[in-house]
């Protein structure tokens, strides 16, 4: 007797029409006990409305290089993408500029309220839409900035390196929004051919950062900074702020010279602002030996000092109304 295979088995039990109309009736039951709102425009019944979902689909379609207004982002020896014969890091005149980074869409208000909602109201359930523009620049990372390293069939592998998250953030929130879109898209297999997770960098403690600080003859005012740490993220606060409050913050973990060391990487991140945090990413995997390809983040967003860049696709559709801040967000949901 062949026994059947359970992942088949489960697929015609999920895609069958009773689980179906079960699972629509416990969502409408949720919807009338939980009721929930639109983060954007506030129509109830749903996180995000169909109108409110195809503006941010259309805001995160075009994947596009947003490292030209960050001005924290490490400056790197560029790629040889144009033919001939290919530069090196010793080359007499290579070409220098900031880290490569390939951002989804523009932090404008369709992408700011879904991504606020996801990361800080605890909206997983708009993992979703924001998983798929994360893939979408994925892709494009790894076939733009692997184009002139080409591995063997034209696939090299290339680690994806997530930038961690605070332990009192994961504490607060519950989940880390970022791996836990990396998590589905790796279960999935979403993931670009050739690429991998590595989770190979980690956050200091204040402790650890206060006596680097001080060894390296900083002054008492940089040493209570960093033992305060980065309380409050990054919001708000301007290129040299940003720069000091994560200098040093991060180390690689115990493994990461073995793992990173001798390969192709690429930071992943959920929003660039200046590049501050991508730049101590960037220092913490080019000590344990890693080559560093660029940088691949959701949303990018004008720097406090820069000027920011009109992106007709982030002009909300006439559906998409201004509400109240208490109607965007469902605390009843979580």
């Amino acid at each position: 007797m062949q026994i059947p295979d359970p992942s088949s088995v489960l697929d015609r039990i999920v895609l069958g029409q009773p689980y179906r109309r079960t699972a629509a009736a416990l969502a409408a039951f949720a919807a009338l006990v939980l009721p929930s709102s639109c983060v954007l425009c506030g129509r109830w019944d749903t996180s995000l409305c169909p109108p409110c979902s195809a503006a941010f689909r259309r805001a995160t379609a075009r994947p596009f290089r947003a490292e030209a207004g960050a001005e924290s982002l490490p400056d790197v020896v560029l790629p040889d993408v144009a033919p001939g014969p290919a530069r090196g890091p010793h080359d007499p005149d290579p070409t220098y500029g900031p880290l490569p980074v390939v951002a989804a869409g523009r932090y404008g208000r369709a992408v700011s309220g879904v991504l606020l909602a996801f990361k800080n109201h605890g909206h997983v359930d708009l993992a979703g839409p924001v998983e798929a523009a994360l893939a979408g620049a994925l892709h494009e990372a790894v076939e733009h900035l692997c184009r002139a390293r080409p591995g063997p069939g034209g696939v090299r592998p290339v680690l994806l390196v997530p930038v961690p998250g605070r332990a009192s953030s994961r504490r607060r929130r519950g989940y880390d929004p970022l791996l836990l879109l990396l998590s589905r898209l790796d279960r999935r297999g979403g993931l670009p051919a050739g690429a991998m997770l590595a989770a190979g960098v980690r956050h200091r403690s204040a402790v650890s950062r206060v006596g680097r600080v001080l060894v390296r003859g900083g002054l008492v005012r940089d040493g209570l900074a960093a033992l305060s740490g980065p309380r409050g993220g990054q919001k708000g606060l301007g290129r040299r702020r940003r720069r000091a409050n994560v200098l040093h913050s991060m180390r690689g973990r115990r493994d990461a010279r073995a793992v990173l060391a001798d390969r192709d990487c690429i930071i992943v991140d959920d929003v660039l602002t200046t590049g501050a945090t991508i730049g101590e990413v960037h220092r913490v995997l080019r000590g344990c030996g890693a080559r560093v390809l660029g940088a691949v983040v959701i949303a990018a967003t004008s720097s406090p000092g820069g000027h920011d860049v009109h992106d007709p696709t982030q002009t909300p559709s006439v559906d998409v109304q201004e509400v109240p801040e208490w109607r965007r967000v469902n605390y009843g949901g979580g």
